[in-house]
């Protein structure tokens, strides 16, 4: 059975678990730290970064996006991936916005509000706070919200562009930022409809299960 290495509230690492719980593949969690000392964990992440992965046969690497690209190649049923070429491009292309600007700014928040102050006593910076409210977080979400048609991000099947924006969602929501009904209608609605897959309220209440223990 495959091994992920990482830990909850990482959205690289939840997307890389629902990723696994949509194609219906097993695997084993190992809770691990960025930059854990661990031989099996930093052979397979060289960078020490999360999520680390180790397939059956002993072979490890690292990076969400590889994780799910070979998850995708070896287990071909449930596919994340859409098969004409423009929409493969698209869900990539959503992919990268999501791992990237999007989640630098539900990460900074995440960490200014919940991580930080709870796992490494360092206090919440309200300017930094202020910014990522009023500038970095909305204008991402502006990206995103033109984006949605009314269903799923690219030819209204989930795919892993899906995925990456429903993690960041969930962050969003960990750090106490709602969402402007107003202002991001179909991102509202798209909360609702990924929160309500039997998959991703599995996911959560895992979640809650290991922050409540």
């Amino acid at each position: 059975m495959a091994i992920i290495y990482g830990v909850y509230f990482s959205p690289f690492v939840r997307k890389v678990l629902l990723a696994h719980a949509f194609k219906g593949v097993p695997f084993e969690f190992k809770f691990m730290a960025p930059g854990s000392p661990d031989p099996d964990f930093s052979a397979a992440s060289p960078l020490g970064k999360i999520p680390a992965y180790r397939t059956d046969d002993g072979f490890g690497f690292a990076d969400s996006s590889v994780i799910i690209a070979y998850l995708e190649k070896t287990h071909g049923a449930n596919p994340l991936y859409p098969e004409a070429a423009n929409d493969y491009a698209q869900a990539l292309w959503l992919e990268e916005f999501c791992d990237t600007k999007l989640s630098e700014a539900t990460g900074g928040l995440l960490f200014q509000r919940f991580i930080g102050p709870r796992y490494f006593n360092s206090p919440t910076d309200p300017d930094r706070v202020q910014e990522l409210c009023d500038s970095l977080i909305p204008k991402a979400l502006d990206y995103m919200e033109g984006q949605l048609g009314g269903g799923w991000l690219v030819n209204d099947s989930l795919s892993v562009a899906d995925i990456s924006l429903g993690t960041n969602l969930i962050n969003l929501d960990i750090a106490d930022y709602p969402l402007d009904h107003g202002r991001w209608p179909k991102l509202t609605a798209f909360r609702a409809r990924f929160l309500a897959l039997p998959q991703v309220q599995a996911q959560l209440a895992q979640e809650k299960a290991a922050f409540n223990g």
